[in-house]
């Protein structure tokens, strides 16, 4: 695994946390994690994760941090 595929999916376990257990707006975890906007973001979840960020939230279940792999 490259770096930086290891830093983006570090991210979207990030995003993961946030989603499931804050307030936070999709622009304001966009921000904080340094994606360009809430498209790239929500782009970049679902490439990695298999479903949409409202998928993931309907489901309300951790899926790249139950994963044994980075």
């Amino acid at each position: 695994m490259s770096l930086r595929e290891y830093i983006i999916k570090a991210k979207l376990r990030l995003v993961e946390i946030r989603l499931l257990n804050s307030n936070f707006t999709l622009t304001e975890i966009a921000d904080e994690l340094n994606f360009t906007d809430v498209s790239h973001l929500s782009k970049t979840f679902k490439r990695y994760t298999g479903m949409s960020i409202r998928e993931f939230k309907q489901q309300g279940e951790y899926r790249l941090l139950k994963r044994s792999a980075c």
